[in-house]
């Protein structure tokens, strides 16, 4: 037999002590009831000043610039002031392919397959994508290769050759990807959602292309659409790596020198947008077994007076995920649908859309399209309770560190504020002005910006079993206007076929 030592024991016994200390029951005095009584402290998270970041380069271009020193690495986005907004609408498609080909049509002296190769020697990664308002170009590289790195950056966004094979490749794959775009009912629910309330608005040129546009676009556009926006005082820039302040500074202002520039001179964007005809619009698709609905009216631009108070206000109603008043009563409470919810989509050049969504089965589409617009209209007439503007506030708030997560975060959060226009002061005053909302202020703003009398419905799915309604509830789909059905158009000319 072994005998343990004294020292041994008083090691053990006092382990033990703390073990059961640390997994007895917590005094009753600090258990609460329901996770709505936790308690927190305030959070007094001051967020950081985009002018302790900024620099101008000599070629024009702003650049954020913050070091990192935790990792190796190296991060530079350029933000570009161009976007398939401003292509002409019969050669939609230009913008996306001029961006997809800049990076993957090679560049003077060299191939896409060799900068891939070089890339992947150096575990990098350059990508180039423009969007309906910006363009966006990043580099990603270790340290130790910034400058090769930044060589092969500056060839695609200046020098590309757009080859001609490759322009073939992707124009095979673009018509392909058109053929089958009214197979989703989620593409073709935004498509047409996007025709109802702008018409021919620029915004919606992306999703106007077709077999001919496509087939338009030469290698001669292109080159034109790259030189008309690819240049350093069109840039704003996102930096962020192992690297000392000055010495990246010098390096950008070499990078871009030789580089010519010119007075950029942007078609007005019309902020103006006529509000569609109120009704239901059944986009007939027989063959799934549920319903997309989507309703709403043309809303407001970012920048508003009442835009906190809005905020507030959308969260509340269906922007709060399973708190939301839309998403308790038509999944929570009544459960037909796993995904629903609503949002001001609020653009900086022309007034975005207030939308609220579900799907659900054909039959109960009348009946929880009732529960949306009951709850619209109810924050319209209805103060907030205080603690729920309280505790939307609250979340607003908390999340006021999440633009700021990492130091490419930063960076990137003032550029793109700078590229919309945003005001220096922004995130320093954000959490005052989201403290000063007011219950009067949520259900002023719902009532200057919501507007059941305007609403457009949009639903995909089987027309007849949609109107046909379900012997559970009253509602019936012609509750909400007069029901026009718009047929699928034809996915390579968006022509209606008669």
């Amino acid at each position: 037999m072994k005998y343990i030592s004294l020292r041994k024991w008083g090691y053990w016994a006092l382990l033990m002590i703390a073990m059961t200390a640390f997994f007895l029951p917590a005094q009753s005095d600090d258990i609460v009831a329901h996770p709505d009584q936790l308690k927190f402290k305030d959070l007094n998270y001051q967020p950081p000043k985009a002018a302790e970041y900024r620099h101008t380069l000599q070629c024009g271009a702003t650049a954020y610039i913050i070091e990192n020193h935790e990792t190796p690495a190296f991060n530079l986005t350029v933000m570009v002031r161009t976007g398939s907004i401003y292509e002409p609408v019969e050669k939609a498609g230009l913008a996306d392919m001029t961006g997809y080909l800049m990076r993957n049509g090679g560049v003077t002296g060299m191939t896409a397959k060799q900068i891939d190769e070089r890339l992947a020697y150096l575990a990098g990664d350059i990508s180039v994508r423009i969007d309906d308002t910006r363009g966006t170009a990043s580099l990603f590289c270790l340290s130790k290769d910034i400058d090769e790195g930044m060589g092969l950056f500056k060839k695609i966004l200046k020098d590309p050759v757009f080859d001609t094979a490759a322009l073939s490749r992707y124009r095979t794959d673009v018509l392909s990807e058109l053929s089958q775009r009214n197979a989703s009912t989620e593409d073709i629910e935004r498509r047409e959602w996007q025709f109802l309330m702008y018409g021919n608005h620029p915004c919606t040129t992306p999703l106007r292309r077709t077999e001919k546009s496509i087939n338009s676009i030469t290698r001669d556009d292109m080159l034109a659409f790259q030189k008309k926006y690819f240049f350093p005082k069109n840039f704003i820039l996102a930096v962020s790596g192992d690297f000392k302040t000055a010495d990246i500074i010098s390096k950008l202002s070499a990078l871009f020198s030789g580089w010519p520039s010119h007075e950029l001179q942007l078609p007005p964007v019309p902020d103006q947008i006529p509000d569609p005809k109120p009704g239901v619009y059944i986009v007939e698709k027989a063959d799934v077994n549920q319903s997309r609905i989507r309703l709403g009216h043309i809303g407001v631009k970012r920048d508003i007076p009442e835009q906190y108070a809005l905020m507030v206000a959308n969260d509340i109603l269906g922007g709060g995920g399973f708190t939301s008043r839309i998403v308790s009563r038509v999944r929570s409470d009544e459960g037909l649908a796993y995904n629903a919810g609503s949002a001001f989509d609020r653009p900086v050049l022309y007034p975005g859309t207030f939308r609220a969504w579900f799907q659900t089965k054909h039959a109960t589409a009348a009946f929880g399209t009732r529960l949306i617009v009951d709850e619209i209209k109810r924050i319209r007439t209805e103060k907030c309770d205080t603690t729920v503007v309280n505790d939307s506030k609250s979340g607003f708030i908390g999340n006021l560190v999440n633009p700021f997560s990492s130091k490419t975060s930063i960076v990137s959060t003032f550029a793109d504020d700078q590229y919309t226009g945003r005001p220096d002061d922004y995130w320093q005053n954000y959490t005052k002005n989201i403290q000063a909302v007011t219950p009067d202020d949520v259900l002023a703003a719902a009532q200057k910006y919501l507007h059941p009398d305007k609403l457009v419905f949009l639903i995909i799915g089987n027309a007849d079993e949609i109107k046909k309604g379900s012997d559970k509830h009253p509602e019936n789909i012609a509750d909400f206007g007069n029901i026009t059905i718009l047929p699928l158009p034809d996915p390579m000319t968006l022509e209606v076929k008669p």
